[in-house]
């Protein structure tokens, strides 16, 4: 059985979101808001916002895993955020800043879901355009 600690957890993180929060019967309602204010977070520029649900996202993934997909927050937070990333082209871009990509090769199946393969192959494209503009930036710092 799911205890209320991410509903407490999710109110101390977001208050902003306490009415709804307070209104979901299971995290999963949390999730699909949280996932709307993601994408808007993005449409905006609200680095604090991003990160905050990037931080509530790891610390629902560091939960015990539950019985059922339903009382689980790892696959909560997969089957309503993370699915849905590679679809978003801002996170989808912003990916390497969040994601190692030991994560992104492990979780293929969840950014697959939506997306599909050619989607998967877009955030594995932005990781190696990542790369080169690291490399490019040390070879420039050491140039100069």
């Amino acid at each position: 059985m799911l205890s209320n600690e991410w509903r407490d957890e999710a109110m101390r993180r977001f208050p902003q979101f306490a009415e709804s929060i307070s209104r979901a019967d299971t995290p999963y309602f949390v999730w699909i808001e949280l996932t709307n204010a993601f994408e808007r977070a993005y449409a905006d520029g609200d680095e604090a916002l991003i990160g905050a649900i990037y931080g509530y996202a790891g610390w629902c993934c560091r939960q015990p895993p539950g019985t059922t997909a339903e009382d689980d927050l790892g696959t909560c937070v997969a089957c309503c955020l993370f699915e849905d990333i590679p679809t978003m082209p801002k996170a989808l871009q912003d990916m390497p800043r969040w994601w190692k990509l030991d994560d992104v090769v492990l979780m293929k199946s969840i950014f697959c879901y939506h997306a599909g393969v050619e989607g998967y192959a877009q955030i594995l494209a932005r990781f190696a355009e990542k790369d080169v503009q690291d490399i490019q930036r040390i070879e420039w710092e050491l140039e100069g």
